[in-house]
């Protein structure tokens, strides 16, 4: 995801915490930087977004956004309008639990629906598809430094859970794990269209390059955070971290960060539920396509 401004300037307001959402002023500021600074308006997409939902301003003119409610799961549309709830009583902690959310760790825990007034319904997922909830979680499971908030947003954000998508760069399945890394965690014979055992690999890759990324920073090889560098190794790749310092000082390495950053909130039950929000080339990595072939697999 390419822009003509160094996506450094959003990754600062994103490091400083989104507490700056909460001034009334802030908007007008944003909306004043996205008209004079064209190219920046993909990155600051995001941060607008949460400060209109922060602020509960409306989303008509955003298409689907129109009506919060239309096209959610019974159990998406009560979590929603609970959150309607809690944000209209304390707007304030709502904006600070979304900026620790998006500036932490992501081994934080899925949103699941309560009970509903029947007692009934709860625990369904609301932010993630049901059918792959378990093996969201069972991925965030398997190492101490990534949990199923990071698996979540970066599936969201590099194909939207499409588990069809083709990326521009040949990258296949769900999770656009790189064709070689695939074969070598799943086997030659592993279909990267199958979604779970894409996610699987995605996970297994991530614990990988977060030693890696771990090590590297014991050694002083780099600086920054190992979540960050993490993220960045799996989009660009070890080596190019490495001779970097840290992450590369370039538009597509920080936006990458940035852009599943943004999704940790809503993973968590913080800001709108994301399969709203995914026709929005802003929020997503790269544009891809679907592959032709056969449906997609679970």
């Amino acid at each position: 995801m390419a822009s003509g401004v160094k996506a450094s300037t959003v990754i600062a307001a994103t490091a400083g915490g989104l507490g700056f959402l909460a001034a009334p002023f802030a908007v007008t500021l944003i909306i004043g930087v996205i008209l004079v600074v064209g190219g920046l308006a993909v990155l600051l997409f995001p941060i607008v977004l949460i400060f209109m939902f922060f602020h509960g301003l409306s989303f008509s003119g955003l298409g689907s956004l129109g009506d919060p409610y239309t096209g959610l799961t019974d159990a998406e549309e009560l979590c929603e309008r609970l959150e309607s709830v809690s944000l209209q009583e304390n707007p304030d902690a709502a904006s600070n639990r979304a900026s620790a959310i998006i500036t932490g760790d992501g081994r934080g825990k899925l949103e699941l629906s309560p009970p509903d007034s029947t007692g009934g319904g709860g625990n369904v997922p609301c932010t993630v598809p049901t059918d792959l909830y378990s093996a969201i979680q069972d991925a965030g499971g398997i190492c101490d430094a990534i949990g199923p908030v990071v698996i979540a947003a970066q599936i969201e954000y590099e194909s939207g859970f499409d588990s069809r998508f083709v990326g521009p760069n040949g990258a296949q399945g769900i999770s656009q794990v790189p064709r070689e890394v695939f074969t070598r965690f799943a086997g030659e014979e592993a279909d990267p269209f199958e979604a779970k055992k894409s996610i699987d690999v995605q996970a297994k890759y991530l614990c990988e390059l977060s030693a890696q990324m771990q090590d590297s920073l014991d050694r002083q090889e780099v600086t920054g955070n190992v979540l960050d560098l993490t993220l960045t190794a799996y989009d660009v790749g070890v080596d190019a971290v490495r001779a970097a310092g840290g992450v590369p000082a370039t538009d597509d390495s920080q936006a990458y960060i940035v852009g599943v950053r943004t999704w940790f909130a809503s993973m968590e039950g913080v800001g709108p539920v994301p399969r709203k929000l995914s026709d929005i080339p802003a929020l997503h990595d790269d544009n891809g396509e679907r592959a032709d072939a056969g449906p997609a697999t679970p």
